[in-house]
């Protein structure tokens, strides 16, 4: 006890001058002063526990190259911070690199140990930083990682990514290597796209290779990302696509991707749609048109069958799109649509969505001085960057000083969505979405149902059995994982999640979560549409799905994990209610969005 009240003598006026210099000097000498002070408290190695992740915050965020150096070494340390103080810190350089282009002073050879983590979030942070800070030093670990067959997609399309940043020159020859006609297709996808960063015409003649003699097994998604990316690369794309011939499928691949990031460049849709047998440039219709479609749609539209079409992956529509709160944050929100729109305004926001886009959805372009191209929404700008959220609800920093060019205008939605439709689907998805917000089935949700979703990628082989995880395994394996292992999925606008949308979760087990956002402690309950092997965790307090489920909560954001054992569910899907007792006295709200 004498200890911490010395400690806090020590600390809290240090502490205190700190504040009072953030607060009493100009900007320019707060970097000096006040970060200065920081960085020495740091090292002092007298901070409280709770009180250090604060300080890292303050320094990554105003520090200069010397005190992010400073940082990036007490991180780094044998004996430095607890595993998630460490990677708190990391991910405080990366973004502060990200959006300040600062990269520390100092020897970075520490990285190097990062990406031979066993650690996977560890490791994903090493590659990233390994190109973000162009450390030549981890080359060959770079290469090593691009090249090997047993890493996962994800990692060898980073390590690459990474590898091309560093500027070292075995970049061409794992290019080279990723590319080769003797590659699984999912690889010579990952080589091409590398390849856009080095030499956009040659990355052009090598895909227009590669999709001549492409099937549909594999997605061309993000290779045609990384020709997007490239002011130049659109049209590239498309003079080198010009004398092969394509297989249509493969083709409305390709345009299916560009669509469903925001993107119709008309050179590459022109060559694409060509190709797909599609007609990309639709004149606006006639009143006459306009009306007579109306009319078919309220006679054949079904909206049970358009929910199932607006809820199609390669449609992307809830990928920019919530309803009921819950999916993207790129567009409107559509759930009260229908009860302001008429049907004919439906119809020309699908297929002419450029018609009348509201100005908080506008989209803006910024090119950087690399030639590089970035769309989206704007969600937040000073005079240091400008912060986009683009069509995959990803959101990207780019720094002031990088900014070449930038422009308003357009959609993130392009026309030609619609040209992956039937006339009936068509018909269908007008129907649904004309139907938002009305009194009946696609009425405004009142109860607090969970409609936004996460459901385990993949489950461990020893939590598939039949007994549930002890607590330990809860802890490590499914509660302390990252945002990483898991993937989004919604609930109707009813609450119903459909368990078919998750069928690709190959495990007899699935673990879903939902969230809470808890204003006011008190108690709240979980009621399901279906308790036969299903096991409820409210933050980590277990319950069996067929006992009342109320915990106590505290103020904060907190996780409510479900297991479902599908040998022994008794319908096709899962709905969940997050409800209080009559004498609870918690105020919460069911978290939605993306």
């Amino acid at each position: 006890m004498k200890h911490s009240t010395m400690l806090n003598r020590w600390i809290f006026p240090g502490l205190l001058i700190a504040a009072t210099l953030v607060v009493a000097m100009p900007e320019a000498a707060f970097a000096q002063g006040a970060t200065d002070a920081m960085v020495r408290l740091l090292q002092s190695g007298k901070l409280p526990d709770s009180r250090v992740g604060t300080v890292i915050g303050m320094i990554a965020e105003r520090g200069n190259e010397e005190n992010l150096g400073i940082l990036f070494q007490e991180t780094t340390k044998a004996d430095g911070f607890n595993p998630q103080l460490k990677l708190e810190a990391l991910s405080a350089l990366k973004k502060a690199s990200e959006s300040r282009n600062l990269v520390p002073a100092g020897d970075l050879s520490a990285i190097s140990g990062m990406i031979s983590s066993e650690d996977p979030t560890l490791k994903t942070l090493g590659i990233q930083l390994a190109g973000l800070w162009k450390v030549q030093a981890t080359a060959d670990t770079l290469a090593a990682i691009a090249l090997a067959n047993d890493q996962p997609l994800k990692l060898r399309r980073l390590a690459i990514d990474s590898l091309i940043e560093t500027g070292s020159d075995q970049t061409a020859a794992t290019v080279a290597k990723l590319t080769d006609a003797n590659q699984p297709l999912s690889i010579r996808y990952v080589g091409v796209a590398a390849l856009t960063n080095i030499d956009i015409q040659q990355a052009a003649q090598a895909a227009a290779e590669v999709l001549a003699s492409a099937d549909t097994s594999t997605d061309p998604a993000d290779m045609i990302d990384a020709f997007l990316a490239d002011t130049k690369g659109p049209d590239a794309l498309a003079a080198a696509l010009k004398d092969k011939m394509l297989d249509g499928d493969v083709a409305k691949m390709c345009l299916r991707q560009m669509y469903s990031v925001g993107r119709s460049d008309a050179s590459l849709v022109d060559v694409l749609s060509t190709a797909a047998g599609i007609d990309n440039n639709p004149d606006p219709l006639t009143d006459e048109q306009l009306q007579s479609l109306v009319a078919k749609v309220l006679e054949k539209g079904d909206p049970a069958r358009g929910e199932d079409i607006f809820r199609r992956k390669e449609l992307s529509c809830l990928k920019c799109h919530a309803i009921s709160g819950a999916g993207g944050q790129i567009g409107p929100d559509l759930s009260p649509v229908g009860a302001t729109s008429p049907v004919d305004y439906v119809i020309n926001s699908i297929l002419f969505p450029e018609m009348a886009v509201k100005e908080a959805y506008i989209m803006k372009t910024i090119v950087d001085y690399d030639g590089k191209m970035h769309q989206g929404v704007v969600v937040d700008e000073n005079d240091d960057r400008v912060v986009l959220k683009d069509a995959n609800g990803k959101e990207l920093i780019i720094p002031a000083d990088d900014i070449d060019l930038e422009k308003e205008g357009g959609s993130l939605m392009p026309k030609g969505l619609a040209n992956f439709l039937t006339e009936e689907e068509f018909l269908d998805l007008v129907r649904y979405v004309a139907e938002l917000g009305k009194p009946g089935p696609y009425g405004i949700r009142s109860e607090p149902t969970i409609q936004r979703w996460r459901v385990l990628k993949e489950v461990p082989e020893g939590l598939q059995g039949e007994a549930n995880p002890s607590t330990g395994e809860f802890e490590s394996q499914i509660l302390g994982l990252g945002e990483d292992a898991w993937m989004p999925v919604y609930g109707k606008v009813n609450g119903k999640l459909p368990l078919a949308d998750l069928a690709e979760i190959e495990s007899p087990i699935l673990f879903l979560q939902a969230e809470i956002e808890v204003v006011d402690a008190g108690k709240v309950a979980v009621k399901m549409s279906q308790t036969a092997g299903v096991t409820v965790w409210i933050i980590d307090d277990e319950f069996n799905g067929s006992e009342p489920i109320v915990a106590d909560v505290l103020p904060g954001r907190h996780k409510i994990t479900f297991r479902l054992d599908k040998r022994k569910l008794e319908g096709d899907t899962f709905r969940a209610v997050v409800t209080k007792p009559s004498d609870s006295t918690a105020q919460y709200t069911v978290v939605g969005g993306s």
